[in-house]
């Protein structure tokens, strides 16, 4: 059985996404926060390179400690803030689908101190390429680098294939990909760092919020699975995140309680029948199959596409799909879902699954399941209730924790390897 916890609920809830937690705060924070410059990149994107390989880094941004404290207020988010931090998009080469891409990050840098540690932090579901945590107005990317780097930890956040500067259709559950293409930001920020002169810590924690969640998970199983010696997992933090894929959140987000299941997943299918090969009629009908790969292109606004999107999302599959489903049979979207979720793995290093009770986007099942076949094969794997929050409340209230959390381990790390 799974062991659950329920943290002390504190603060107001949150907004659906942890990248809108300070959108109500936006317009009375521009002024004073103003806009983080554009700085010209000393190298130009070139020709495709080794993997890992930096093409460009942009200044994006400089924050004093009591700018994040601002926006961390603004937005909710209780965390102690002694840093003030760089913020820089990383271009880098890495490979997808057996071929190279040029895709980008988000790395933040704590000013006047070696890092305590190196969070890696995978982002929420986003459709707009405006919304990439490398962009400057990213108001995930502030937050997080506020919460993080803020307390003098490394921050990294991938974009990974279709944000950033990556143009293609989003590998959205697509493990090979998000491995691949985090481990080489790994691969590259240890390099900017080195021609900077800058110091480097490779004790990771691994944290992120919903498909983040499912990421952060991803890593830590591909890192313990894989030891390379030039990481050290400490810990990995799932929120809210969909970890079984074909058993539990697809059929959860069939059933559309929340208004963004069509919208996630209409982003799977698309992400799938690109990247496993197969036509895009062969899992979505009509009118969809046809619209879809237009909507998700990355310049669509979240209002656009949510007005395009059926308000039941089983609307959106052909009957082949939803009998493999209702079936238990086999089709290969399922098997390619189900490939794809996080199961049969026990932690090594501490996991702990958070997860809002009232979250309608992604079941609390998810983290439960997760967590109890974790222990059920000797892992180190704890779920953890914030209490009746939805879907974004329960990256409000995470979050923090997770800070606390990661100082208190950090506090008796080792200096990892540089």
């Amino acid at each position: 059985m799974t062991t659950e916890r329920h943290a002390e609920p504190w603060g107001g809830p949150g907004p659906r996404q942890l990248a809108k937690l300070a959108a109500l705060f936006a317009a009375a924070l521009v002024l004073w926060l103003g806009v983080a410059e554009r700085a010209r990149a000393a190298d130009e994107p070139g020709a495709p390179g080794a993997r890992g390989s930096v093409a460009q880094i942009e200044p994006i941004g400089a924050y004093s400690a009591l700018r994040l404290k601002v926006l961390l207020l603004a937005a909710g988010l209780q965390a102690r803030v002694t840093k003030g931090t760089h913020l820089y998009r990383v271009s880098y080469w890495s490979v997808t689908d057996g071929a190279p891409v040029l895709v980008s990050g988000l790395m933040t840098v704590p000013d006047g101190v070696a890092p305590r540690g190196t969070v890696v932090w995978m982002h929420g579901t986003h459709d707009a390429r405006a919304d990439s945590l490398s962009n400057p107005g990213s108001e995930e990317g502030l937050l997080a680098s506020a919460l993080f780097a803020g307390g003098g930890y490394l921050v990294l956040a991938p974009d990974l294939v279709g944000l950033g500067v990556s143009k293609g259709p989003q590998a959205y559950f697509v493990n090979a990909s998000t491995v691949d293409v985090t481990f080489d930001f790994l691969r590259a920020a240890k390099g900017a760092s080195a021609q900077a002169n800058r110091p480097w810590n490779a004790n990771l924690y691994l944290t992120g919020f919903s498909e983040g969640g499912h990421a952060a998970a991803l890593l830590q199983r591909a890192l313990e699975q894989h030891p390379d010696p030039a990481w050290h997992v400490v810990a990995g933090a799932g929120i809210a995140g969909p970890y079984r894929l074909a058993d539990i959140s697809f059929p959860f987000a069939l059933n559309g309680r929340s208004p963004g299941d069509s919208d996630y997943l209409a982003t799977v299918s698309l992400s799938y029948a690109t990247y496993y090969h197969r036509p895009l009629d062969s899992v979505l009908a009509q009118p969809y199959a046809q619209s879809v790969a237009q909507l998700f292109d990355g310049d669509h606004s979240l209002a656009e596409i949510a007005k395009a999107m059926p308000s039941n999302p089983r609307l959106l599959f052909t009957p082949e799909v939803l009998a493999a489903f209702d079936g238990k049979g086999s089709d290969w979207f399922v098997d390619a879902l189900r490939a794809n979720q996080i199961d049969h793995w026990a932690p090594r290093a501490p996991f702990r699954a958070y997860f809002g009770d009232n979250d309608v986007d992604v079941s609390p099942a998810d983290a439960k399941a997760l967590v109890a076949d974790a222990k059920a094969l000797g892992g180190e794997a704890e779920a953890i209730s914030v209490g009746p929050y939805d879907h974004g409340g329960s990256a409000l209230h995470a979050a923090p924790l997770i800070r606390q959390w990661f100082d208190q381990l950090s506090a008796g790390a080792a200096s990892g390897p540089s």
